[in-house]
């Protein structure tokens, strides 16, 4: 297990959720790492043709929400990878994108964007380079029709030290 002060922060995890003690469920190091991804690729940013989805720090998020409802192509798959680098190198500098992989599939029975990316977690501690973990792939799917039922998740952990979930 790495021992960093960044894996001893704890925040909400996203979709929010109840835990037992009727309190919202929190965690630390790479699920709290992966509730920012999540939370980042499916917040709708400020631009030239929306407002941004959180008034008090509209340009927060990512650009993805400009792709809904339009034409499955390399310009799409393109303008999704960038978009997804983009907003994680602006918000989120725990982790650095290795690979993001674009695609549509049927979620609740609807078009949506898949986003498959590859990226490893990072701190200003750690002796090579910074990376603590390697390899962890995760799964964003965004809503092709913004429903207020926000984005689902899956991934998994390959890498020295860790187990596959």
């Amino acid at each position: 297990m790495v021992q960093d002060d960044m894996f001893q922060l704890r925040g909400l995890l996203h979709p929010f959720q109840r835990d037992r003690r009727s309190d919202f469920v929190s965690g630390s190091g790479e699920a709290l790492i992966r509730s920012a991804v999540a939370q980042i690729l499916g917040t709708a940013c400020a631009s030239e043709f929306t407002p941004g989805e959180i008034p008090w720090r509209t340009e927060a998020g990512s650009l993805l929400n400009l792709l809904r409802h339009r034409r499955n192509d390399a310009v799409l798959q393109e303008l999704a990878r960038v978009y997804v680098v983009d907003a994680l190198k602006r918000w989120e500098p725990r982790v650095r994108v290795t690979s993001v992989d674009v695609g549509r599939e049927q979620d609740r029975g609807e078009n949506a964007l898949a986003i498959r990316l590859r990226y490893g977690i990072v701190t200003g501690r750690s002796a090579v380079g910074g990376i603590v973990v390697e390899n962890v792939e995760q799964t964003v799917v965004i809503p092709a029709v913004a429903t207020g039922v926000g984005v689902s998740v899956s991934g998994t952990t390959r890498g020295a030290g860790h187990a596959e979930r």
